[in-house]
């Protein structure tokens, strides 16, 4: 089961919810909304797994069946790249919750995959790219088989496209560290949500763009690995040093 760090996990909180939590709740959640109960589609048919002593419930992340500041904490994850309507998903889980955590794949990883494959199976499972330009903002962008291979004119965007139509991300993936795959979202209270049925240019709308959130993890990416690199060089020169 699932773990936040140390520092992240809700001490405090007696009322959890995970929703969503599938095969991999978050380990201390008091209550689980599952809407597959059966073939276990989302979860690749992997069986439903429940932290020791919670409730199950079936449910909907769109239409919650609990009332308003039933918990301390909400998990959500992996759950809204999903929904049809994810500003009803997003509301509902400020409604039950007074703070929660929220994670979905980075639009680097969804893109980059359904790019490299041109699967409209795979454009169509996830049905958002979700990402944060704002710490209390989260942001919905249509994943579809056009926006697959949409990018922005933006300097970042045309980064990602040469990246891509070079690069075999399926393979490429696995050199990315959680941090570059996964969108990761706190939030206390409430937050804002902005979701767009239409894809602009940035340079002409000046909108937040989900490109330089794609090149910002890459870089950090790169970086990290750079960093490991070094760090166990100079271990290595260190131990086999004749003057060691």
């Amino acid at each position: 089961m699932k773990q936040l760090p140390i520092w992240r996990r809700p001490y405090g909180a007696t009322r959890i919810l995970d929703v969503g939590g599938g095969h991999n709740p978050f380990r201390g959640a008091t209550h689980v909304v599952e809407i597959d109960m059966c073939d276990g589609h989302h979860r690749d048919g992997r069986a439903l797994a429940l932290p020791q002593s919670s409730s199950l419930i079936v449910g909907d992340v769109e239409e919650l069946p609990f009332r308003t500041g039933t918990f301390d904490f909400v998990y959500a994850s992996h759950v809204l790249e999903h929904v049809d309507v994810p500003l009803q998903a997003c509301h509902e889980l400020m409604r039950v919750g007074s703070r929660g955590y929220i994670e979905t794949p980075s639009p680097l990883l969804e893109q980059g995959l359904a790019f490299g494959t041109k699967e409209t199976a795979h454009a169509g499972f996830h049905k958002w790219y979700v990402f944060s330009t704002d710490q209390d903002q989260l942001i919905f962008e249509p994943k579809t088989r056009d926006t697959t291979t949409w990018f922005c004119r933006c300097p970042d965007g045309q980064f990602i496209h040469e990246l891509f139509e070079v690069v075999d991300f399926e393979h490429a993936q696995h050199f990315l560290r959680r941090t570059a795959k996964t969108m990761i979202f706190h939030w206390t209270s409430t937050f804002r949500v902005e979701v767009r049925t239409e894809l602009e240019h940035c340079i002409q709308d000046g909108t937040g763009c989900r490109f330089v959130g794609m090149r910002k993890a890459l870089m950090a990416n790169c970086n990290d690995l750079r960093s490991e690199e070094r760090r166990v060089g100079k271990e290595c020169r260190s131990r086999w040093s004749p003057y060691h």
